[in-house]
């Protein structure tokens, strides 16, 4: 254990670039910083699909039902824009996020019709390009859509069809502040993986055909992401520049009877962190393994009266757990 702090609950989650922590109570959004001190709060309002700090904290990015706005520290709403509202169709929660430098949003949205749908090439074209099943390409031209937005005025710079309808999503950013991961599940009908990045100001997205894996973490220094299944495939390591399986781990070599993975991220450049759970959604325990080969290393063992559960990182080699107790930020001893 390398600290331990008492906080209210709910327990608060990391920011994604480390800077500190959030906390979402009855649609109020609190950032703490790295010691659990109150920063910043912000109103989120009704019916949140998703949100997303601006790396500077001074802004956060709210998908609503049928808007996406951005709301700056003293809950002034700086734009919005309409799309189409979710779970009208079997489309039901977005996600959003901001690029690395703050300088766009990505979003994604319900499909949504535009005054410049003839004119800004998201048809006809995609369609053409769609990915064959295993194959890397453009998504097919239909369903949800990925849109990039200006941060400063809400302008769309760029969208794209997915080629699915999300019951839910992730987005995470790459390391080389160029591309975006996005990870959409579909409830029975699967799970997709795709990759964006904007050149010269045109977006490019592309994903495959398969449905049964779900983008868990990119490496710390980019050259591989993780996947965990949908089914029983097991824990994979894919190199970022082909795609291609560099190393793959089946559930049946570290699984027990009745658990599956569920959750999973590099802790730095050398190790990976899984989380599993039993039949009923309980943490059942962390397992550690190699980030490149993915070899077992090994069960985390925690102190006496301390449980397994659901953790967080930031690849900075350290995770933290949470229970009514307290939050607690661990390192590996091995």
């Amino acid at each position: 254990m390398v600290t331990k702090v008492e906080i209210a609950q709910p327990g608060p989650s990391r920011l994604e670039n480390g800077r500190g922590w959030f906390r979402q109570v009855q649609g109020v959004l609190e950032i703490l910083d790295p010691e659990f001190d109150p920063v910043r709060q912000y109103d989120l309002g009704e019916h949140i699909s998703s949100f997303a700090v601006s790396p500077d904290l001074s802004c956060v990015v709210v998908g609503g039902q049928d808007h996406i706005r951005l709301v700056d520290e003293h809950g002034n709403v700086l734009w919005s824009v309409q799309h189409a509202p979710w779970g009208t169709g079997y489309s039901y929660s977005g996600s959003c996020e901001f690029s690395a430098d703050g300088k766009t949003i990505w979003a994604t949205v319900p499909e949504t019709e535009l005054d410049s749908d003839e004119e800004d090439g998201l048809w006809e074209d995609d369609e053409v390009a769609a990915a064959s099943s295993g194959g890397w390409s453009a998504p097919e031209g239909w369903g949800d859509q990925w849109w990039v937005m200006d941060a400063t005025s809400g302008r769309i710079i760029g969208r794209k069809w997915l080629g699915c309808e999300a019951t839910g999503s992730a987005t995470l950013r790459h390391p080389d502040q160029v591309h975006m991961g996005l990870s959409v599940g579909e409830g029975q009908d699967g799970s997709r993986i795709y990759w964006g990045s904007l050149d010269e100001g045109s977006l490019h997205v592309a994903t495959t055909g398969d449905v049964s894996r779900a983008l868990a973490d990119v490496h710390p220094d980019g050259s591989a992401y993780l996947t965990l299944p949908r089914d029983s495939d097991g824990l994979t390591i894919h190199d970022f520049s082909s795609r291609a399986v560099i190393a793959h781990r089946p559930n049946g070599e570290f699984l027990e009877s009745g658990e599956w993975p569920l959750h999973a991220r590099y802790l730095d450049g050398e190790t990976v962190l899984l989380e599993t759970v039993d039949g009923k959604w309980n943490c059942a325990r962390h397992l550690v393994f190699d980030a490149r080969s993915l070899e077992y290393l090994g069960e985390v063992t925690y102190p006496t009266g301390i449980s397994c559960s659901a953790f967080h990182s930031v690849h900075a080699g350290t995770w933290a757990t949470g229970d009514a107790s307290g939050l607690y930020q661990w390192r590996l001893d091995v």
